[in-house]
């Protein structure tokens, strides 16, 4: 089988790391595989590269303008054209509505995970999706919150509808407590130390500004709490300034574009989100999976996956005053870590299993 995976993006984030685990797998089964990536090729779209696939960049940048919007089109079409694929999986939403579009020029099967909160897209950019949804052979959801959004508000077919939610590795991501001593050691913890770990874009809907706010106060009173912030955005700038200004350099670290959060999740305490917008991050997947408890906001499927006060707490986004009581609870109570580190294990071993075999599943179906 030939399968062509388009991608809005290739950079470090959760559909583009969803996307490598499955092309990865698609090839490994033996099927030909092929990536598009709409924008310049990011990290993950390199390591795909070093891996051996075959991998291409439009190189878009930006808001397209109409005319540059038909030339992209007309590229997808003839590379679809030329590769003649049996599946075209599309993530992510400038990729999805393309594909779709593309349908109108030539024959394929098309499937389609969005990998984001659609429910925040502005009502023009809904009203398009809603209009060429029916382009889709499966609508695949990675969460309950996309599946319910897709089916009540988008008005999808029900029985196009394959919930498929977001799922990790457990040989990949899993507990070692030698390894995670000398990943503490390599990044200068100290064993009193209680870090934090928040794996995400710096951008705004990630709400790391309430983050940093909640944590100074923390960090006030007990220097031994840490925070690394994991990601890189528009964002980083400006929560520089707020840590230098709070004089935090020595408990506050941006570790920037991260391809495998696996050594700081393994350097780790406890793992921390409280994004506005979300879906089924894999970075709390991951997290989970390594044995950490997490402190999560109401966003997505993250309080399914982290049930408050079991496997972590679950705040309002909202509220300072309650995140940084919680961060100080966390990080005062060993014990308490580490039996929520367990739960984190039970739960993501019984509900969230890898979904690369689902998805291979779903291709020889619809083929």
């Amino acid at each position: 089988m030939k399968i062509l995976y388009v991608c809005t993006s290739t950079e470090t984030g959760g559909a583009e790391t969803a996307l490598r685990a499955q092309a990865l797998a698609a090839r490994e089964a033996g099927h030909g595989v092929k990536i598009i990536s709409l924008k310049p090729l990011g990290s993950v779209g390199r390591d795909l590269q070093s891996k051996g696939l075959e991998i291409i960049s439009f190189q878009m940048k930006g808001r397209l303008r109409p005319l540059e919007t038909a030339g992209v089109l007309a590229r997808l079409v003839q590379e679809i054209q030329d590769f003649k694929p049996d599946i075209v999986h599309a993530c992510l939403y400038r990729a999805i509505q393309l594909c779709r579009l593309a349908k109108r020029r030539a024959e394929f099967t098309l499937i389609t995970t969005p990998h984001y909160d659609l429910s925040r897209k502005n009502y023009f950019l809904r009203l398009l999706d809603r209009a060429l949804k029916d382009a889709d052979s499966v609508s695949c959801a990675e969460s309950y919150a996309t599946a319910e959004f897709l089916k009540k508000k988008q008005k999808y077919a029900e029985e196009k509808i394959r919930l498929v939610t977001n799922g990790v590795r457990a040989e990949v991501f899993h507990p070692n407590e030698q390894r995670a001593v000398q990943e503490r050691e390599k990044w200068g913890f100290a064993p009193q130390d209680v870090v934090f770990l928040c794996g995400a874009r710096l951008s705004a809907e990630k709400n790391h500004m309430f983050l940093l706010k909640s944590f100074a106060s923390v960090s006030a009173k007990n220097p031994h709490v840490k925070l690394m912030l994991a990601g890189d955005g528009p964002e980083k700038e400006k929560l520089a300034a707020f840590v230098r200004e709070k004089k935090l350099e020595k408990t506050v670290f941006f570790m920037g574009e991260v391809s495998n959060m696996y050594p700081l999740l393994l350097a780790s305490d406890a793992a921390i989100l409280v994004s506005s917008i979300e879906s089924l991050p894999m970075f709390l997947l991951e997290a989970c999976s390594c044995g950490l408890p997490a402190i999560v906001s109401k966003a997505g499927d993250m309080p399914r996956l982290v049930y408050h006060g079991e496997n972590g707490f679950v705040c309002n986004g909202q509220d300072p005053v309650l995140l940084s009581a919680l961060i100080a609870e966390m990080a005062e109570n060993k014990t308490l870590r580490k039996r929520m580190g367990q739960k984190s294990l039970e739960r993501i071993h019984k509900y969230y299993p890898a979904p690369e075999q689902i998805y291979l599943q779903i291709y020889q179906e619809i083929q």
